[in-house]
């Protein structure tokens, strides 16, 4: 099903969300860089990172997320050329930010996705901005610390990937597959551990797939389907700032992005289980999903 019509499209016809995502991506390449050194000092022995649990011990929160978020903020916020035709853009972030206004445009940000990965080495990081516009996702900017490499989309733009020195490389997702021949990917957190749903949701995909991987990061997950690395990804208890740069990714690179039995005000769940993939395929792990005991 194609998204619905914006309520204000003339402040965000494509030449606009164009330029919106020239001005973010060095924005996001430049935090996201900044982070890479700051981790780099932290593995160094350096205490930098002041690193703190949140609700749960694989649930910690940095220095460098409040930073991150802090830079991100500071120059998505001159970007007023959005208000003239617009309501006032408001903003959502993971570190504490609400500054929403009902029916606005909303900035989303991930400062850090995989904080974790990040404080200990052990995998990708991310950082991520989306512009959510009557609740859908027009743009969404990923930089991808594993890789130095960005991902963008624009709603009716495709889905691209920047590396620096290689001309941007458009992305098609994977070649679609049987769900038998499909690599799947979710990550875990321990709320989702102890849902018995959950559980059984992982079982009954895991048992019909090629394989399945965790890498800590959702966003990375989102650029993974996009460069036609994975076939299909899923998690439960996710928030509207770990999706929303991730959905118009996908969607753009041919996939479909769904919130299983989430609100029309998605940026207000508590909890999203998001599915993104191949079309079939997202509709066979919503299926197992919603077929799980418990």
């Amino acid at each position: 099903m194609p998204d619905a019509p914006l309520a204000h499209p003339s402040a965000f016809d494509l030449p606009h969300l164009l330029a919106l995502k020239d001005a973010v991506v060095p924005t996001a390449v430049a935090a996201g860089r900044w982070a890479r050194t700051l981790a780099a000092r932290f593995e160094a022995g350096e205490d930098v990172l002041d690193v703190q649990a949140k609700t749960a011990p694989g649930d910690l929160v940095t220095f460098g997320d409040a930073e991150v978020q802090r830079r991100l903020v500071a120059d998505l916020r001159p970007l007023s050329a959005l208000r003239p035709q617009a309501p006032d853009v408001g903003f959502l972030g993971e570190e504490g930010l609400d500054e929403r206004a009902a029916g606005a445009p909303t900035w989303v940000i991930d400062p850090i996705d995989g904080t974790h990965n990040f404080v200990r080495g052990a995998g990708p990081f991310c950082v991520s901005v989306g512009l959510v516009v009557d609740g859908v996702s027009v743009l969404g900017v990923i930089y991808d610390a594993g890789e130095d490499a960005t991902y963008w989309a624009v709603r009716g733009a495709g889905a691209w990937r920047l590396v620096d020195g290689v001309a941007p490389q458009r992305l098609y997702g994977p070649e679609p597959r049987d769900l038998s021949h499909a690599l799947v990917a979710t990550n875990f957190t321990a709320e989702s551990v102890r849902a018995a749903r959950d559980g059984a949701t992982f079982m009954a995909i895991a048992a019909a797939t090629a394989g399945v991987r965790s890498s800590g990061a959702a966003c990375h997950d989102f650029c993974r389907f996009a460069a036609g690395r994975i076939d299909l990804f899923w998690q439960v208890g996710l928030k509207a700032w770990d999706v929303a740069a991730g959905a118009v990714l996908v969607r753009e690179a041919g996939g479909a992005c769904v919130f299983a039995d989430a609100p029309a005000d998605w940026l207000r769940a508590p909890g999203l289980a998001a599915f993104a993939g191949q079309p079939g395929l997202v509709d066979a792990a919503i299926a197992a999903w919603r077929g799980a005991p418990g």
